[in-house]
């Protein structure tokens, strides 16, 4: 088996998608009372640690715990397969995200002190610290869905047609030919068990072609919860035993969806009817990871990233945390001059143009965050209470601190 013997494994997914007018509404947890407290962690530049009452775990040591991550999702996780695809109509050459730098698996790569995380279709590269099979612009429709229900905008990538079936083929192609080359299955579940699986956005391509057509929105959460429940079943069956999984963030409250004419707003100024389908995605796959959770039971950890949580703590707080607009893109077209976006003018289009500090601001492009957002969004995650069982509490399970 190749690199069995020196290194652990991380997986990473991501998954973003959109409820609809028609869910029904899912209460959400509302934030406890909390204070801020400037940050001590010299790497914080000049971000600021957030202490909130019953959200906030003191840092401990995660340095060394996993040696290899294996990522999943779209864009927010994507460092480099849609460049090398050729997937893009605006990443410049040499650019691999399309953002200003850093995304979340960069931070938590860096966290665990990994040096890198190649993307899956890398020529020559070197895998042992983990693999990256996330891809810009993968979507939970069909290519025939697509056609037939005449769903031509394609954002800012190109024709080319990615289902997130495609990283679940692909991870199984790279466990059987190079992780677990000649192994039996029960040798290769005991390698893979010592891994750490990220798991991204699903959905969020979709939610926000299908804005403008007439596709059910509950149709979309369906299919998102379907490839995460086929993703999950997956990663399990090779033997994966630590996963994170992120929730979408409140997509309402971003400049594509606050780009309307008319919308109701909510409590956050957000789009009501995009946030009511965000809520309704997160709890489905809240109870989706209970469930996976009883079937599994004490043989693994399965934690819930709450972003729609954490963003809106951030956003309620820009000042404390170094941004100074919650709606505004970085990197756009001046047309709307309140949100710097236009569908018609995105990020790397001629036309658009970019802001002089990406750091003050949250949104890079009015559909991705800036590494200003991503770096704060990683403290949560990793060293506070945003993570459902808390990321700490998965270290301690896997150095035999704590039962999961």
């Amino acid at each position: 088996m190749v690199f069995r013997n020196h290194f652990h494994v991380i997986i990473a997914f991501i998954f973003i998608s959109l409820p609809f007018s028609s869910i029904a509404l899912h209460v959400v947890t509302p934030i406890k009372e909390f204070k801020i407290l400037p940050s001590t962690d010299p790497s914080s530049s000049h971000f600021n640690s957030i202490n909130i009452k019953g959200h906030y775990s003191t840092k401990t040591n995660s340095n060394g715990c996993f040696n290899k991550i294996y990522a999943f999702g779209d864009s927010y996780t994507d460092t480099g397969n849609a460049q090398l695809l050729d997937s893009s109509k605006n990443l410049k050459k040499g650019q691999e995200k399309p953002n200003n730098g850093w995304l979340l698996i960069d931070f938590v790569r860096d966290a665990l002190n990994i040096s890198s995380l190649p993307p899956y279709k890398s020529v020559n590269a070197n895998f042992s610290s983990g693999v990256n099979f996330a891809m810009a612009g993968a979507t939970v429709f069909t290519e025939e869905f697509l056609s037939q229900h005449k769903i031509n905008s394609t954002l800012m990538w190109k024709d080319g047609y990615h289902s997130f079936q495609t990283q679940i083929e692909w991870y199984n192609k790279f466990v059987s030919d190079i992780a677990c080359k000649g192994e039996n299955n029960e040798s290769c579940k005991a390698y893979m068990e010592n891994s750490l699986f990220w798991v991204g956005e699903i959905g969020i391509d979709d939610y926000v072609r299908a804005l403008r057509s007439k596709v059910s929105l509950r149709w979309i959460k369906d299919m998102a919860m379907a490839h995460t429940s086929r993703l999950l079943a997956t990663l399990l069956g090779s033997g994966a035993k630590y996963i994170v999984v992120e929730g979408l963030p409140p997509l309402g409250c971003y400049p594509f969806a606050k780009s309307s004419r008319h919308f109701v707003k909510d409590d956050m100024n957000c789009n009501a009817k995009i946030n009511r389908v965000t809520k309704a995605h997160n709890h489905d796959l809240q109870d989706m990871l209970e469930g996976f959770r009883r079937r599994k039971g004490a043989n693994v950890s399965i934690s819930y990233a709450d972003y729609f949580d954490a963003y809106k703590v951030i956003t309620g707080n820009l000042n404390k945390f170094g941004f100074e607009d919650a709606f505004k893109a970085c990197c756009g077209h001046h047309r709307n001059k309140i949100l710097n976006f236009s569908f018609k003018i995105l990020c790397g289009m001629s036309g658009a143009e970019t802001c002089p500090d990406p750091d003050s601001y949250i949104h890079w492009d009015g559909i991705h965050l800036t590494e200003a957002m991503y770096r704060q969004l990683s403290e949560f995650f990793l060293h506070g209470n945003f993570c459902k069982p808390s990321f700490i509490h998965l270290i301690r399970v896997k150095k035999g601190l704590l039962r999961a």
